[in-house]
C-alpha cells in the first residue's frame, strides 16, 4: 500500500527516509509513519500521513471537484453544495465533488457522474478539465484532487426540476448563488457563523477579483 515513488522525486529529496510503515488502515484511509532527517543531519524525526486507497483508480487524481455555472431566468448562478462534515462538526459550503470510482474512464467522466449524484444537474457544456489532481494538504496527507469547469443550461428540461441521487449516509443540500455576488456571499455567510467556507471555493472567489 505505499505510494509509488520515482527514481526523479527520490533523487531530489533533501532528506533520508526510511522504515516507512502503515500504521493504520481503514475502508476510506491509511494512515503511514516515515522516519526522516535531512541529509548530512542528525536531528530525526517522525512524519505521519494520511493516504486514500486508490482500489483500482488509475487516474492521476484521488477525486474530482466540480466548478460549475447555471444559466436560467437570464441570470448565472454558481452551484454549490452545503455538506454536514463530521470531522469538523460544522456545514460548510464547497464545489460539487468525489472520489473517482475505478469504473470512471476519465476525470471528466468521474466530474459529470458526481454532479449529477451531488446536485440533480446535467451538464450541458464542459469547459476545462485539468490533466491531474493538486494536492490540498499536502503536510498532512497525499490527498488530491483534479477541477473539471462545466456549464449547466437552466433551460433543459432534464434541469427543471433537479433530483438529487445520494448516497444512504449522505446529507447534502444544493446552493445557487448569483455570478457576481459569489465572494459577497461567502463572506456574509462566513462572518454569520451559519456555515463554514471550503478553502478550495474561497480561494476560487477571492481569484476572481484579480
Amino acid at each position: 500500500m505505499m505510494d509509488k515513488v520515482t527514481p526523479e522525486s527520490a533523487m531530489n529529496c533533501p532528506y533520508e527516509l526510511t522504515n516507512e510503515k502503515v500504521v493504520f488502515e481503514g475502508k476510506w484511509m491509511i494512515t503511514k509513519q516515515v522516519d526522516f532527517k535531512l541529509h548530512g543531519s542528525n536531528n530525526n524525526g517522525v512524519w505521519m500521513s494520511a493516504h486514500r486507497p486508490r482500489r483500482g483508480n488509475t487516474l492521476n487524481a484521488d477525486g474530482v471537484d466540480i466548478i460549475a455555472t447555471l444559466k436560467k431566468d437570464e441570470k448565472k448562478y454558481y452551484i454549490l453544495v452545503k455538506q454536514y462534515r463530521i470531522p469538523i462538526r460544522r456545514w460548510i459550503l464547497e464545489f460539487p465533488a468525489g472520489l473517482i470510482d475505478q469504473s470512471d474512464k476519465s476525470i471528466e467522466e468521474a466530474g459529470i457522474r458526481e454532479m449529477k449524484e451531488e446536485t440533480g444537474y446535467t451538464v450541458s457544456r464542459v469547459v476545462r478539465c485539468t490533466p491531474k489532481g493538486t494536492f490540498l494538504n499536502p503536510g498532512l496527507s497525499s490527498d488530491s484532487s483534479a477541477f473539471l469547469i462545466v456549464e449547466c443550461d437552466g433551460e433543459d428540461p432534464a434541469n427543471q426540476n433537479p433530483k438529487q441521487f445520494l448516497d444512504t449516509d449522505e446529507s447534502i443540500e444544493v446552493v445557487l448563488v448569483e455570478h457576481e455576488k459569489l465572494l459577497d456571499y461567502l463572506d456574509d455567510v462566513s462572518k454569520r457563523g451559519e456555515v463554514e467556507v471550503a478553502t478550495q471555493l474561497y480561494s476560487f472567489a477571492l481569484a476572481r477579483l484579480f
